[in-house]
């Protein structure tokens, strides 16, 4: 510790005598009582900056632990979560969640949820996979090949059984029927349950896929195509169709899935987290089975949220709402929706691999406890 003491010079005795070489003398007592002062002072007062230094990096430390704990808590084993991300995907069939998170239901049950949304489920999967979300909503097409491949998720719950894949078509690309499509240019997203009723859709109509020219395109992307005239139809979903339906008015034409596809909007999780975190899988059950209770009896305010959501008029939401029936569960029969889709997929990719046991991919137990009655998977 370096002190400037030694030149200071009230230490010298102003009417001390001159010393042989001309330099006033030093009164030693003086100096050394003043002298041991300063140095006293001097610890003291580092040793003070010392106690607020380590307390100022404590307090820091402390500060940016919370920071992490309260955004990434879920991640790391954490038991407390209030803050989680739900990828929602831009679809009529999201109702529960859409209304769930506008009516502040899972606030109500002490959950933070910032919902992010994306144009299609198989890209809010990604963000789930990629573990960017705790949470994600999804036709259940995609999870199924997620599955396929080796992802560990749960599926907690079912929230709408629906209809709501589609085929739209330009009708001055001279598509009336069904089987006008051969030849023509379609567009497809792969991994949705759309392109499953693609393939299903051409098999009826006694085509394959090497009937028509496939090109893979974003939702958005179809609509635009479509209406530019880039491409002659598309297979996808709703709000999807509606928004080249709303340009092209009368100069299209949309087949619907009749009896080739039913589906249900699922509610998935990582099983990670689901197991680390129970208590956040059956708060946000909670808030799902008060949203179904919400649209059952506000229907037009519920439209009126979901229509905000997706960009859609209310009108032409209308229209399409009974083609989706709200029903928040779990049940066998989502396992023989993903047992028929599966050996499509396992077809066209020409795998000998044998399907899994679904069931170990669905998570009955938060259901289970917020319904008040167990789930039965069996076959």
């Amino acid at each position: 510790m370096m002190v400037d003491f030694l030149y200071r010079p009230e230490h010298f005795e102003m009417n001390a005598p001159f010393n042989e070489q001309g330099e006033r003398a030093i009164d030693t007592a003086s100096y050394l009582r003043e002298a041991t002062g300063v140095i006293s002072m001097e610890r003291k007062r580092h040793g003070r900056a010392k106690v607020w230094l380590v307390a100022f990096i404590l307090v820091a430390c402390a500060l940016v632990a919370l920071v992490v704990y309260v955004r990434n808590g879920q991640r790391n084993g954490s038991t407390d979560v209030t803050k989680i991300t739900y990828a929602m995907p831009v679809t009529v069939a999201a109702i529960p969640a859409y209304v769930a998170a506008e009516k502040g239901f899972w606030t109500d049950e002490g959950l933070d949820v910032r919902p992010e949304m994306f144009s299609a489920g198989r890209l809010a999967l990604d963000a789930l996979l990629a573990q960017n979300a705790e949470v994600m909503s999804v036709s259940e097409t995609p999870l199924m090949h997620a599955i396929l491949q080796g992802n560990k998720i749960y599926i907690v719950a079912t929230v709408t059984d629906h209809q709501e894949v589609k085929f739209i078509g330009r009708r001055d690309k001279g598509i009336a029927d069904p089987k006008d499509l051969r030849g023509k240019r379609i567009a497809t997203l792969p991994g949705t349950n759309s392109d499953y009723f693609m393939y299903e859709f051409l098999k009826a109509s006694g085509m394959d896929i090497g009937d028509v020219k496939v090109t893979n395109l974003s939702p958005p992307d179809m609509v635009t195509a479509l209406v530019q005239g880039n491409i002659d139809g598309y297979f996808a979903w709703e709000p999807h169709v509606s928004y080249a339906r709303k340009q092209l008015g009368d100069n299209v034409v949309v087949f619907g899935p009749s009896e080739l596809y039913h589906g249900r909007h699922c509610v998935a999780m990582n099983q990670d987290f689901v197991r680390a975190h129970p208590e956040v899988v059956e708060k946000l059950i909670r808030g799902l089975v008060r949203a179904e209770e919400y649209v059952k009896a506000h229907p037009e305010e519920s439209m009126a949220i979901v229509a905000k959501r997706t960009g859609m008029e209310v009108d032409a939401l209308k229209a399409l709402w009974p083609e989706y029936k709200v029903r928040v569960g779990l049940d066998k029969d989502l396992t023989q929706i993903l047992d028929r889709e599966g050996k499509w997929a396992r077809g066209i990719n020409k795998s000998p691999e044998p399907l899994p046991d679904w069931r170990q991919f669905l998570y009955p137990d938060a259901i289970g406890r917020v319904r008040g009655v167990p789930v039965n998977l069996e076959p």
